[in-house]
């Protein structure tokens, strides 16, 4: 039987992994810090449209929240701030991803591989997510790219949603992420202004955190098959998360 004091303690424990406070929380969905707070004490429920945002901010699914048994969300084991930024450490579990990805080694040179990455339309991705079998919810957009920081050849870019099964229907290409320690870091005015805007794609953090970031701070690139995503938290794509796979230096 579903229990309203639970779904609380489990709202609490989500936020904390994540590293929100109730006020950033209620910031992000759009409602007052008291409607968070009642929420966790079990004084009532979030309506449909705000449970599919809680459970998108906080990067697990309805179900996970529903229900009674605590899933195997992703782990924030340390977070650094520089200045305004925040930069999170997390341990994120093997992720399946399903979409549509293309491989540098199918075209004559790497022009006409990032012309094809170009010539994607919203209606091409979506048409790719609709055959897409067992998605993970909340869905988030991702864009995937495979060893950009690697030789041109052993690139590919896609642009996929987690999913639970790798059985997927013809036209859709699966690609298998190991369980990896990531940098991860959200397109906020603290971040965009590290690199002197006042917003940023998620893109532009990459380039951040493997040249200033990692190096400051004793990390470097994972080889295990882990690779950067773009994680998009809205359908418009403005905002979202910039993930970097890595390893501690001193972890040879």
């Amino acid at each position: 039987m579903f229990n309203q004091v639970d779904f609380g303690k489990r709202v609490r424990s989500f936020r904390s992994r994540n590293n929100y406070s109730q006020k950033e929380l209620a910031f992000r969905i759009g409602v007052s810090e008291q409607a968070v707070s009642k929420w966790e004490n079990g004084e009532c429920l979030p309506d449909v449209y705000n449970l599919k945002l809680l459970a998108r901010i906080l990067r697990v699914s309805v179900d996970g929240l529903l229900d009674t048994e605590i899933q195997n969300p992703e782990k924030v084991v340390e977070t650094i701030m520089i200045g305004g930024a925040r930069f999170e450490v997390v341990e994120k579990p093997e992720t399946i991803l399903a979409g549509r990805i293309i491989y540098a080694k199918d075209f004559p040179n790497i022009n006409s591989f990032n012309s094809a990455i170009n010539l994607f339309t919203e209606e091409d991705k979506q048409a790719a997510f609709g055959k897409l079998r067992e998605c993970v919810l909340p869905i988030y957009d991702i864009n995937l790219s495979v060893n950009f920081w690697l030789d041109e050849k052993q690139r590919a870019y896609g642009f996929a949603r987690e999913v639970t099964t790798e059985k997927q229907p013809d036209g859709v290409e699966v690609y298998k992420m190991p369980a990896s320690m990531f940098i991860r870091a959200y397109t906020d005015k603290g971040t965009s202004q590290l690199i002197s805007k006042e917003q940023c794609e998620i893109w532009e953090l990459f380039s951040y955190i493997r040249d200033y970031f990692m190096p400051s701070h004793g990390f470097r690139m994972a080889e295990n098959g882990a690779q950067e995503l773009e994680v998009f938290d809205t359908s418009e794509h403005t905002t979202g998360y910039a993930y970097v796979p890595v390893v501690r230096e001193n972890m040879r």
